[in-house]
Parts: C-alpha cells; structure tokens; sequence
C-alpha cells in the first residue's frame, strides 16, 4: 500500500512539472514571437526614417548635422569680425548654442 502512495505522488509530482514545462515553454514561444514582432516594426521605422532622410536631401534641405555646421562656422566668422573690428563678440543666440549641444550628444 504504501508503494502505491509513493507512485501516487510521483506521478502527482510529475505531472505538477511537466505542466510547469508546458507554461513555460509556452511563455518563451510568446516571448519570442513578440521580439520578432518587434524587430519588424524597428526595421519598417527605419526603413521609413531612410526614406524620408533621402526625400528631404533630394529637395535640398539640410541635415541636422549641416545646420549645426553652419552655427559653428557663423559663431567663428562673429568672433573674427569681431576681433579684426575691436568689438566685443556678440553674445551667441540660443538656437546656435542648442543646435552645438544636439551635435555633441550625439
């Protein structure tokens, strides 16, 4: 009798785990369908962002980096009129100095 609680409650033990199995291996075919679900949307993004990027320079607007470039080349210009004029250096404009940050950051 009591060979027959010990299978009992083998059989109960590994029934308990291979349940445990089944959820969670059901979990990671989830998780791993969601990260492919995923990584489609970011590849369309950029593929998007790829687009765009080519449409705008097409017409001739300018990038980030371009823009950025440009404030730098006008600060420098500023402080050498000022310097070649005995003047001060104007005071830099807020935008000139946003667009240097957004540059070093990235």
């Amino acid at each position: 009798m009591a060979k027959k609680l010990k299978q009992n409650g083998d059989q109960q033990t590994a029934e308990v785990v291979r349940m445990s199995s089944q959820e969670i291996w059901q979990a990671g075919l989830s998780a791993f369908a969601k990260a492919q679900e995923e990584e489609g949307k970011f590849f369309s993004m950029q593929l998007f962002e790829e687009r765009v990027l080519r449409a705008l320079s097409s017409i001739g607007v300018p990038t980030a980096e371009e823009v950025a470039a440009l404030h730098r080349r006008i600060d420098e210009l500023t402080e050498q009129v000022a310097a070649l004029s005995g003047k001060p250096a104007a005071v830099k404009k807020p935008a000139a100095a946003k667009a240097k940050a957004k540059t070093a950051a990235k």
